[in-house]
């Protein structure tokens, strides 16, 4: 290249290059957009990241106080609402000044709806106008569980008359909108000793088998039950708001084992020398003592029975012909939010009670109805005759919050090396039976012990409930051929899930008629109460269930063996679920031509949670 075409574009380079001013220009353009562009920017994208955080904060506060505060609905709205508030405080969210939350019911009398505002200030954003920014997020949760078993009333079980000493007389029965609610149900709540066999219906609380039984750890007689659960059985005393503050008197049927001989009562203490001008010689029934003591499968007879020699087995693995008399536990514990109620506390050393069981071993030692009377012939035993075959007060409490309070029975806990009765023939404040995590082996009843539950208070119709809580064991011992009792409550927020029943060792009728076993829909749901759709048998009866009824139950079929309903809760279902006595799924075992005498195991459960987050 020549020397000349070299200075020719070095030349031109040099035009296009700024001069000295123009540079000067160029960084005042380049200093007025960091100024007034690019830092506000980056000082908007700071706040923006400050109210990212914040959301995310404010979302989980939401979830919280919606998921703890759920679990007091459909019941107590108050409640509910006064936790969640709680809960979102615990997490930084006060319902007053820059932050607040709002709680109401949701689409559904199940659902609550929680609400969380927050107020923060901008820190550049005030520059441009605005000052401050609220964040609002919300949560639904839905709250399906845990279902109660056997009961909308305030009494669990038969109800008998009360007598002239131990009142009351009358029925303390309050009806229930919506409920089927009966001083005879015919059934009686039921707990057997741990050396019983698991084939008399004692699923849970029986340690051993027969060698017939499923989930057993072999077939061999004595192995022990697998499904065996030495924390016994729970009782939901359901308080709503209405009965806060209200005193609540529970009292217990016939509370200890006194053994009758058999199911129907005809051994034990009878009445034949009893009649109107006698009646005042027995303290404890001066007025009906020739009704109250008459044996034979009356409303006073419970059953109480020492399972006909089918008892604890002994080294060589048979049957033993000793009575030992079960001694039954019974402890009141307080609500808990977890609703775990083995977690929840114990009311007072005053609700814990155990009543010593009563043989009726022949010769000598058999019970007789001189055991219930006075005079110079007699053998008078007032530790029985203030317990059988009354209602005898066992814990008058006074609630101060809505919820459930748990009364846990229990078979296996041993009574204290020294002990005396107290005025109602129980052993007051041992606190092994809420404090003994596991089984004691050293106890060895091996009967089995019926009774009912029922709570007295002066609050409003449905305002207090006593039901089984996830399973339940009862006695049917009536004439009757057929029993319909309740079994669960489903919500509405069990749509489109399913309820799972179980039923365990059903079909010990008198003799070998087949019999059925019916669910029933709630009669305030949208669905017929005999036309419950698509249900499914597992176990003994496999396959569709037609009109969600069990066929061919027998003694020969079912002795010992599980029998499973899966029953699918239609998308569009509904129930009145604002009434205590709403949505009670039923159940009617019916067997043509027997008299059922049978002691059985129920569960049921909703599949999936019981607290879900929905939006």
């Amino acid at each position: 290249m020549r020397t000349a075409d070299v200075g020719r574009r070095a030349r031109a380079l040099a035009r296009r290059l700024p001069g000295r001013d123009e540079v000067g220009a160029i960084a005042l353009v380049v200093a007025l957009f960091f100024a007034v562009v690019a830092l506000p920017l980056s000082a908007i994208t700071v706040d923006l990241a400050r109210m990212y955080v914040q959301i995310q904060r404010v979302q989980a506060a939401a979830d919280a106080a919606a998921t703890a505060g759920v679990t007091y609905m459909p019941d107590d709205f108050a409640a509910a609402k006064a936790r969640a508030i709680e809960i979102a405080e615990d997490n930084g969210f006060r319902n007053s000044g820059t932050s607040a939350v709002a709680v109401a019911v949701g689409d559904k009398p199940t659902q609550l709806k929680v609400t969380v505002s927050s107020t923060i200030k901008n820190a550049f954003g005030r520059s441009l106008g605005i000052p401050d920014s609220t964040l609002s997020r919300s949560a639904v949760a839905d709250f399906n569980g845990p279902a109660p078993l056997g009961s909308p009333c305030n009494t669990f079980g038969n109800e008998p008359p009360g007598s002239s000493i131990l009142t009351p007389v009358g029925s303390t029965l309050k009806p229930v909108t919506y409920a089927t609610c009966s001083t005879n149900p015919q059934f009686w709540g039921a707990m057997a000793g741990p050396e019983t066999f698991k084939d008399q219906g004692s699923q849970f609380e029986a340690r051993k088998c027969s060698g017939v039984e499923i989930d057993c750890a072999s077939s061999a007689v004595g192995a022990l039950n697998n499904e065996f659960d030495a924390r016994g059985y729970v009782y939901l005393v359901r308080i709503t708001p209405a009965a806060v503050n209200q005193s609540v008197r529970l009292q217990i049927f016939d509370p200890a084992y006194v053994d009758t001989g058999s199911g129907s009562c005809n051994a034990g203490p009878v009445s034949s020398s009893i009649n109107a001008t006698t009646n005042s010689a027995y303290p404890y029934a001066t007025t009906d003592a020739s009704t109250r003591y008459q044996n034979g499968a009356t409303a006073f007879c419970t059953g109480d029975s020492d399972n006909s020699g089918k008892r604890f087995p002994t080294a060589n693995n048979t049957s033993t012909t000793t009575e030992v008399p079960t001694i039954t536990s019974f402890a009141l514990r307080t609500p808990v939010d977890t609703l775990n109620p083995y977690a929840a506390p114990v009311h007072s050393a005053g609700c814990v009670k155990q009543y010593p069981g009563y043989s009726n071993t022949s010769g000598s030692g058999a019970l007789t109805t001189n055991n219930l009377r006075t005079g110079t012939s007699s053998t008078y035993r007032p530790e029985i005759a203030k317990v059988y075959r009354q209602w005898v007060d066992f814990c008058t409490f006074t609630p101060t919050k809505a919820g459930d309070y748990y009364l846990q029975v229990r078979t296996n806990v041993a009574l204290p090396t020294s002990y005396s009765l107290d005025s109602t023939g129980a052993v007051m404040g041992n606190m092994a039976v809420v404090n003994q995590t596991g089984d004691d082996l050293s106890v060895k009843g091996n009967g089995n012990n019926m009774f009912a539950i029922r709570a007295i208070s002066g609050a409003p119709s449905g305002a207090v409930s006593v039901a089984s809580w996830e399973r339940m064991r009862i006695y049917a011992n009536a004439d009757s051929a057929t029993t319909t009792f309740n079994l669960v409550r489903v919500a509405p927020a069990a749509a489109s899930k399913t309820l799972v029943i179980t039923y365990y060792d059903v079909g010990e009728a008198a003799n070998t008629t087949s019999g059925s076993v019916q669910v029933l829909a709630p009669a305030d749901s949208n669905i017929s109460p005999t036309a419950v759709a698509n249900c499914k048998g597992e176990g003994v009866h496999v396959g569709t269930l037609a009109n969600c009824k069990v066929p061919n139950v027998t003694s020969a079929t079912n002795n010992g063996k599980t029998q499973t309903v899966r029953v699918p809760i239609p998308s569009s279902y509904t129930c009145q679920i604002t009434s205590t006595g709403g949505c009670w799924w039923r159940v009617t075992i019916n067997f043509p031509n027997s008299t059922v005498t049978d002691a059985t195991t129920w569960t049921a459960r909703i599949v999936g949670e019981p607290v879900r987050l929905i939006e």
